[in-house]
């Protein structure tokens, strides 16, 4: 997504808004490949504050996560915000000046701005970093790798620590 700033650069002050629908390319975590049913949906407010371009907006979409318990594939609905501040490449000691912080702009050239990485950016941090597909999920059992949600399995519970094991005769007495 790239937004062409320059009629936004002359009017100092004003609001833009820009709404855009996207198709996202998978996403490639650590442990999984995610991806998105669908379009996402990107909503971005735009004000020139003098030298600075402050774009506040949200993005919606939803994305098929895996389930940290039960390992099964279920579809996350994700809605996050973002804020992020813009400025000239040409402005950027201008804007230090006047209170901005030189490490919290991102700096641009040629009137364009490249969306991208920011929404990536903000994907990112809007997953969960353990994804459940529900709060009862009862997981997959630890001995046998039975799935607890669809049937139940006949493993003993009563497995036991042999480090404990001591303490257990103990406390059988």
């Amino acid at each position: 997504m790239i937004i062409d700033v320059s009629e936004i650069r002359k009017s100092p002050w004003q609001k833009f808004h820009y709404d855009f629908k996207e198709e996202i390319k998978p996403l490639d975590m650590e442990s999984d490949e995610i991806c998105f049913k669908g379009l996402v949906e990107v909503s971005v407010d735009i004000t020139n504050t003098g030298r600075i371009l402050l774009f506040k907006g949200s993005i919606k979409g939803d994305p098929e996560l895996l389930c940290s318990r039960c390992l099964e594939k279920y579809t996350f609905h994700l809605e996050t915000d973002f804020e992020e501040k813009f400025c000239h490449v040409s402005e950027v000691s201008q804007a230090a000046e006047e209170g901005g912080d030189p490490e919290d702009l991102q700096v641009f050239e040629n009137n364009r701005i490249r969306l991208d990485d920011l929404i990536w950016e903000t994907i990112n941090l809007g997953i969960p970093m353990k994804s459940v597909c529900r709060e009862e999920c009862k997981g997959l059992c630890g001995l046998c790798g039975t799935n607890l949600n669809l049937k139940e399995c006949q493993c003993k519970t009563e497995n036991i620590d042999p480090r404990l094991e001591g303490l257990k005769k103990f406390y059988d007495r």
